[in-house]
């Protein structure tokens, strides 16, 4: 693997990340049983494909399973739908 191939996978795998994270935040109002599970596997993804970022990744992976969590209690107390 070249230094241009690294480059542009550690680029891919910010993009991931960050919208790991996006999904997760969505997740919190709005279909969490659909939207969290989504953004743990983008992260992990994210996660095995970077070296630059892998604070990062794991931040992602980390808020992902956090969002589900906190998103199916708020959607069970609220009585919203998990899915």
């Amino acid at each position: 693997m070249s230094a241009v191939d690294s480059r542009a996978a550690d680029s891919v795998a910010g993009f991931l990340a960050a919208l790991s994270l996006a999904l997760s935040g969505v997740a919190l109002v709005r279909q969490p049983g659909l939207l969290a599970p989504v953004a743990v596997v983008v992260a992990v993804v994210a996660a095995r494909m970077t070296v630059s970022h892998r604070t990062l990744a794991g931040v992602a992976v980390a808020a992902a399973g956090a969002a589900f969590v906190v998103g199916m209690s708020i959607a069970v107390l609220t009585d919203a739908r998990l899915y």
